[in-house]
């Protein structure tokens, strides 16, 4: 299933799915219940993160992240190694641009400087570890560095994303957080999906894996039926055709106060139709090549990113472009 989507002026619109819409949803329904119901009006341009939850504090500000990703860069104390960058952002990250950066975080930087009262925090992990944070934005900053900063729980950190929590205690003046974030990398297989999505010309991912023929075989079955119990709004046939880790988050939502209306406001913003152009087979792992149509008619374009479960294709996320 897909996540919500926010509202985000920019040349190219943006529509970015995720196979667990609940926990999307629910986890800000609040303070997104404005922009989701425009966007199922007009379909305006549109982005969103993939998941942040909760906040941090500075110098009595409350900083909530709306936007975030991950990348890696030469370690921080030992430049032979890599380090993994997770960026989170007040503003929507041009993740096409980030993953073609040479230095990613003077990317982040740039964006920063050319986005309205940006915010950015910088989390650099080794070893299990936050070695390294860097908090920018509004004319202030923060950064300490050490052989463990804060406390991050990982429950997922994979060649795809970084799924973890993260919590800074500090006195009132100084940066304190209290964070949840499942984040994908800004990799530059991503960055041709976009240009596909954006009809630059790349017909498919950068990665090489089996040609997969339109349809996308079962993995292009498996999901056609994530997006048809999308639009019905069948709660248990998303779960079943969906991976474990996604499931568990939906799960873990069903008895939140607006599941039913979040339900029915999934299925109102659901593609209208999706054919699979192709895509690769990489094992335990499907990319396919997705062409649809929104509700208002408009066309869009992406990937979806499927995974092998005992022997079956999941979904896992799909992300997707609309030009308006």
């Amino acid at each position: 299933m897909h996540a919500p989507i926010r509202l985000h002026r920019r040349h190219q619109s943006r529509l970015e799915f995720a196979v667990s819409v609940m926990p999307r949803l629910f986890a800000g329904v609040q303070r997104r219940a404005v922009a989701v119901a425009v966007v199922l009006l007009a379909l305006a341009p549109l982005a969103q993160a993939d998941s942040i939850r909760g906040d941090c504090r500075y110098k009595g500000e409350s900083i909530r992240f709306s936007d975030g990703v991950v990348f890696q860069e030469p370690g921080y104390f030992d430049k032979s190694r890599s380090d993994v960058v997770v960026t989170l952002a007040t503003f929507a990250i041009d993740k096409t641009a980030l993953a073609a950066a040479q230095d990613k975080s003077d990317a982040v930087s740039d964006q920063r400087f050319a986005a309205d009262e940006g915010r950015t925090l910088m989390l650099r992990l080794a070893g299990g570890k936050v070695s390294a944070l860097g908090y920018s934005g509004g004319g202030m900053s923060f950064s300490t560095s050490g052989s463990n900063v804060g406390k991050l729980q990982t429950r997922a950190n994979d060649a795809s994303h970084v799924d973890a929590g993260f919590t800074l205690d500090g006195d009132p003046d100084e940066l304190q957080c209290a964070l949840d974030f499942d984040l994908a990398y800004a990799t530059k297989v991503a960055a041709t999906a976009a240009g596909a999505a954006a009809g630059g010309g790349a017909t498919g991912p950068a990665a090489k894996g089996k040609p997969l023929p339109p349809g996308g075989g079962d993995a292009g079955k498996v999901f056609q039926a994530n997006l048809a119990a999308m639009r019905k709004g069948d709660f248990d046939a998303m779960l079943a055709t969906v991976t474990q880790a996604q499931a568990e988050k939906m799960r873990a939502q069903k008895n939140a106060p607006d599941f039913a209306a979040m339900l029915e406001m999934m299925k109102a913003f659901a593609p209208k139709s999706a054919n699979v152009t192709g895509g690769q087979d990489f094992g335990d792992r499907a990319e396919l090549v997705i062409e649809a149509l929104d509700q208002s008619g408009d066309k869009a374009s992406g990937t979806s990113t499927l995974r092998k479960e005992g022997g079956q294709w999941k979904v896992d996320k799909t992300s997707m472009k609309s030009g308006l």
